[in-house]
């Protein structure tokens, strides 16, 4: 973990020197938006306004929330939230592919330095409006009965949350040139990756201890008598609490009993 913290404080502070030498320079090129759009490949000043991008921050923190959500027990407990994540999805989907289809028709798709795909930047937005239309297809097959809440089919919905990374776009500016923006992100890309290769390594690792050591945690406290197969929140402790079965580790106060129930 400490060459990790090493890594991204590297990172961070070359960033730092390098704007501190570009602040005394005289040739100075004034504050850029790393979002803004290149003027040079068309008409696309509309998507610098103030009210644009406040559109697609909102559009990508509704489809956030709308995430967040839309799970079967959330539904199960409100069930209006279905038609409302729904709706969110639908209209963030409208405004996303509006913007995807203005760039395409200004840019080009395919040919050209500055097509649409030329750009990694709208590869992800491609891929964050398509993983939206699959789950507004998913939802759709839910409501009208065809597969099962539960099905294996939702974890398309799984990359949605990345949506934020574009949110974040929306904020950044440096005052630096675009082309050492460039630079400076391609040098530190190599820290980043190691960066999350640690954090993804040390999160398995604890992951497959937690398993090993604890098991899947279906032990619960809950009240004497109660029918285990009809458990309701009234029978649980507040806060719901994890037993052990065993002599050792916690076991559960008086008025209840140690239970292996599926929640």
């Amino acid at each position: 973990m400490g060459a990790t913290a090493s890594s991204a404080g590297t990172a961070i502070s070359s960033i730092i020197t390098l704007m501190r030498k570009q602040s005394f320079r005289s040739d100075f090129v004034p504050l850029i938006d790393y979002n803004q759009e290149d003027s040079i490949v068309g008409n696309l000043e509309w998507t610098n306004k103030p009210l644009a991008k406040y559109i697609f921050r909102l559009t990508g923190l509704l489809s956030f929330i709308s995430t967040c959500m839309n799970t079967p027990k959330t539904f199960e407990y409100h069930p209006f939230l279905q038609y409302t994540t729904f709706a969110i999805d639908i209209t963030c989907a409208i405004i996303l592919t509006f913007e995807a289809a203005a760039k395409m028709k200004t840019r080009g798709i395919f040919i050209g330095d500055s097509s649409y795909l030329h750009d990694r930047w709208n590869h992800f937005d491609a891929i964050m409006v398509l993983n939206i239309y699959f789950s507004i297809i998913l939802q759709m097959v839910d409501l009208i009965g065809i597969i099962n809440k539960y099905s294996y089919f939702t974890i398309i919905r799984s990359p949605r949350p990345f949506i934020l990374i574009k949110v974040l776009k929306t904020f950044l500016k440096f005052k630096l040139p675009k082309s050492q923006i460039k630079t400076i992100l391609h040098r530190s890309s190599s820290q980043i990756y190691n960066v999350t290769v640690f954090f993804l390594f040390f999160i398995s690792l604890y992951a497959i201890l937690g398993v090993q050591f604890f098991g899947s945690l279906t032990f619960h406290c809950v009240r004497n008598g109660t029918d285990l197969n009809n458990v309701t929140q009234s029978d649980l402790m507040i806060p719901d609490t994890y037993c052990s079965p065993t002599k050792d580790g916690f076991h559960c106060p008086e008025n209840f009993t140690c239970k292996k129930i599926e929640i």
